[in-house]
């Protein structure tokens, strides 16, 4: 069972935190779950779409070859401009996979027994606390490779800043933004340990959704989505 344990303070580029993560020492009662941070594969090909930058410099130096082909003009010339915009396309996808490593290594989730924690943020980071009784239900998205997504809806009286969440958040909702544990590995696992600490103290649970019909994770509660 966890126990918390006292310890030193540790000087990080998010300033003393006595849990990396965490800006503070847990509260007597309180014992941390979890602790976790996304994937930054993930954040490469969900938020900034690699590959569909990938693809779409691609399509345009395929382009300048055909249409130099139909039109008859100088194939040099064509394949200098193809090159070019592969090279630009390669710098494009340099910066956002930087983007992503630099989001992730940044980003840290936790789960304690009585609240969700994301410090988030590269500029300006933030911690954002959500306790388990803001949380109205959520939704497991779970993929192949065992990464995935958990999108917490809350409710109504309590709301997240959109710009403060992002790219932490699902969608683009922000009217009312969800916020969510993006790209973390071994997504069911971590499923299970928030559905039970929610359960455990709310009574809500979590719900799977796998592009198919939602249904009640293992451990959870009735699921509420």
């Amino acid at each position: 069972m966890p126990v918390n344990r006292p310890a030193p303070s540790r000087l990080t580029e998010h300033g003393l935190e006595p849990i990396p993560g965490l800006p503070e020492t847990l509260p007597a009662g309180e014992v941390l779950l979890w602790q976790g941070a996304p994937a930054w594969t993930e954040i490469a090909q969900r938020v900034f779409l690699i590959r569909w930058v990938m693809a779409y410099f691609l399509f345009l130096a395929g382009w300048d070859l055909l249409n130099a082909a139909l039109q008859g003009t100088s194939m040099v010339t064509a394949i200098g401009s193809a090159v070019t915009l592969m090279l630009v396309g390669s710098l494009a996808i340099a910066i956002l996979v930087l983007l992503a490593k630099v989001t992730a290594k940044t980003s840290v989730y936790s789960i304690t027994s009585r609240r969700l924690v994301l410090r988030v943020g590269v500029a300006l980071p933030i911690t954002i606390n959500i306790p388990f009784a803001a949380i109205a239900g959520a939704n497991l998205r779970n993929r192949k490779d065992g990464h995935g997504d958990i999108v917490m809806e809350l409710l109504p009286s309590h709301r997240i800043s959109w710009i403060a969440l992002w790219p932490h958040c699902a969608g683009w909702s922000v009217g009312r933004p969800k916020p969510m544990l993006r790209g973390v590995a071994n997504v069911a696992e971590v499923a299970k340990i928030l559905g039970g600490a929610v359960a455990s103290t709310s009574g809500a649970g979590i719900s799977r959704s796998m592009a198919g019909p939602e249904a009640e994770v293992p451990g959870g509660a009735t699921a509420m989505a």
